[in-house]
């Protein structure tokens, strides 16, 4: 089998997934590696990213293309829940994201600040609010909520019989 029947073959169970995901991000192929999100400060927020407007993402009216708006405050508000955490996790997934927009973002970069309302041990809940850097406005406002899924339980050891009924009806102990 070749490299080529590797990548050209649909992962077929959850290790496959897991290996071509880190195939994928060791290559620099990934769609989020191809957006220039940047780690912030900003004030009151718990994580705050920014991403430069170009040609590439914006819309023909020039402001940031709305599912890539809603990209970014998932991104923010999923690595705040991560960030958050005071104990491990094995993961986050998104399980509602409800985003108002209030005003189209086209001079940037845009700002996406996440504030962790709630963090519980299976539900998180965000709020993020999209700033327009270069206007000051408040572009708009996000909640999502997200599964949180604790650690993997270690692999267990395969199990020793020790059921009696098992033995069948003529087995004694002794």
């Amino acid at each position: 089998m070749t490299e080529a029947d590797i990548v050209d073959r649909p992962p077929t169970g959850p290790d496959d997934v897991l290996a071509e995901h880190r195939r994928v991000l060791a290559a620099g192929d990934h769609l989020l590696q191809q957006l220039d999100f940047r780690d912030v400060d900003h004030d009151g927020s718990d994580l705050a990213v920014e991403l430069d407007l170009d040609a590439r993402i914006t819309n023909p009216r020039g402001a940031l293309q709305g599912g890539l708006l809603a990209t970014l405050v998932d991104v923010v508000a999923g690595r705040a829940v991560l960030q958050a955490a005071t104990a491990p996790l094995s993961g986050v997934a998104t399980a509602d994201l409800s985003i108002h927009f209030l005003k189209g973002l086209t001079r940037g970069p845009a700002r996406a600040a996440a504030t962790v309302v709630r963090l519980g041990r299976s539900l998180a809940v965000v709020t993020v609010d999209v700033l327009d850097m270069g206007t000051g406005d408040r572009c708009a406002v996000a909640t999502v909520s997200f599964s949180v899924a604790p650690p993997e339980p270690p692999s267990p050891r395969t199990p020793v019989p020790n059921d009696r009924r098992s033995a069948g009806p003529d087995h004694q102990e002794q």
